[in-house]
């Protein structure tokens, strides 16, 4: 517990959840639809792009959503979150969940590309190969109790400064 009657793990258990589902349920549930499809004969055209010029574009794409998505993780986490001195836990606990999905949902679109890429090439590898990626991408952003230990110390640091939440 801090100064604020936080707990960390409170704060970690539901953005871990929402994680897991954008990147590890939606994406697998994805893979099985698209595995199931291809497998009852589903493939009605060839490959748009047989070349793997289109893989390689794509996963400098998802590198990049990969940056941005650390990126977003290292700002959005440590700028004011907390309202109030009276609302700091809850405060906390919202600011940690909303800035766990922005960051989520730029790891989840790394399968999107990969649905793109299949859809493009008909190329069942691509798709898996972004999911895969897509969840080493969470596996890397995702917060732990160390980071957010220093996510509180942070937020405690602004509240004793008098920066809050919406004031300039």
């Amino acid at each position: 517990m801090s100064k604020y009657d936080v707990d960390i793990n409170r704060a970690l258990v539901k953005p871990i959840y929402i994680g897991l589902a954008m990147n590890v349920f939606f994406p697998s549930v994805v893979a099985l639809v698209v595995y199931f499809i291809e497998s009852e004969g589903g493939k009605i055209a060839p490959a748009a792009y047989p070349n793997d010029l289109l893989l390689w574009a794509l996963a400098g794409l998802a590198v990049m959503d990969g940056a941005v998505a650390i990126f977003f993780k290292q700002r959005r986490f440590f700028v004011p979150m907390i309202r109030s001195k009276e609302s700091f836990a809850e405060d906390f606990y919202a600011g940690v969940t909303s800035s766990s999905i922005l960051v989520f949902a730029l790891c989840a679109a790394i399968a999107v590309y990969g649905v793109v890429a299949y859809f493009l090439s008909r190329t069942f590898d691509y798709l898996l190969f972004f999911i895969l990626l897509s969840f080493i991408a969470f596996q890397i952003v995702r917060p732990r109790a160390g980071f957010l230990k220093k996510v509180l110390e942070a937020q405690e640091g602004h509240v004793e400064a008098g920066r809050f939440l919406g004031r300039p």
